[in-house]
């Protein structure tokens, strides 16, 4: 949820089981291109960085 006070922008309402799930997008409706470039870089760097480190403590 948001904490602007405002509704969270649904986009996905679905139940599994019990469980009703929404999926709101709130987070990322606004981002340019741009944006979500820096974003995914930052994924990667940070994911590359874990498996790289992984790989360290497994050769050890």
């Amino acid at each position: 949820m948001t904490d602007t006070g405002q509704s969270p922008h649904i986009v996905r309402d679905f139940t599994v089981g019990n469980t009703r799930i929404k999926i709101a997008d709130d987070c990322c409706r606004d981002k340019t291109p741009e944006d979500v470039q820096r974003i995914l870089r930052k994924i990667a760097r940070d994911a590359q960085a874990a498996i790289s480190a992984a790989a360290v403590l497994a050769a050890e």
